[in-house]
């Protein structure tokens, strides 16, 4: 009999990337109060011990999920936008890029609405998720700035105002889309967006 020889230790960074993608499904699904760090751990594929080695308590593993999770969200949408490149459709291609957001990432918009409801009223969540929401808020206002610029046109409020407005515009059809995707689909989400953005940029 061949001796296959020891199974190859998995990589670190290869460990904690499985532990946060299943961290942020556990969280998404049974929400982060109910979510047991065991359980996330047999999601991954490891022991509760594999957890405890990467990440010092479920509020750490909570605050690395929304560093990571918003920076990869932020870069995959300037991407996006970068890649449309519509000079005349810039308020439409930023209502697509936050419409494809919600539609093509259940998973991420669920856990959205999870860690915005935990942050209420959890001190040590609130403070990592209003540092990271500020983050978005202050590209989102950049990047509509832009946008008027190329059109010419002038928002009607503040660029970061307009910003808070989308943002919450975005929680809430979040909750729309997870609850209702038949009524509230993409069409519908992208047709929302773009008529606030219009009614709000002359």
């Amino acid at each position: 009999m061949v001796n296959a020889g020891p199974v190859p230790r998995v990589k670190r960074d290869e460990v904690r990337s499985r532990l946060l993608d299943a961290a942020a499904e556990v969280f998404a699904q049974r929400g982060y109060a109910a979510a047991r760090l065991d359980e996330i751990a047999r999601a991954a594929g490891f022991t509760k011990g594999a957890v405890y080695s990467n990440f010092a308590s479920k509020h750490a593993l909570l605050a690395e999920l929304i560093e990571q999770r918003v920076s990869a969200h932020l870069a995959t949408s300037a991407a996006e936008l970068q890649a449309r490149d519509r000079p005349g459709r810039a308020l439409e291609d930023i209502a697509e890029v936050f419409a494809d957001g919600i539609v093509a990432g259940p998973t991420w918009a669920r856990l959205l609405v999870e860690i915005a409801q935990q942050a209420a009223y959890d001190p040590e969540v609130r403070a990592v998720y209003t540092e990271v929401r500020r983050s978005l808020r202050d590209e989102l206002a950049a990047a509509l700035e832009r946008a008027c610029d190329r059109l010419g046109r002038t928002p009607a409020v503040p660029p970061a105002q307009l910003a808070l407005t989308m943002q919450s515009l975005r929680l809430g059809l979040v909750l729309e889309y997870g609850t209702d995707p038949e009524q509230v689909d993409r069409d519908t989400v992208v047709a929302v967006f773009t008529d606030a953005l219009h009614a709000l940029v002359h």
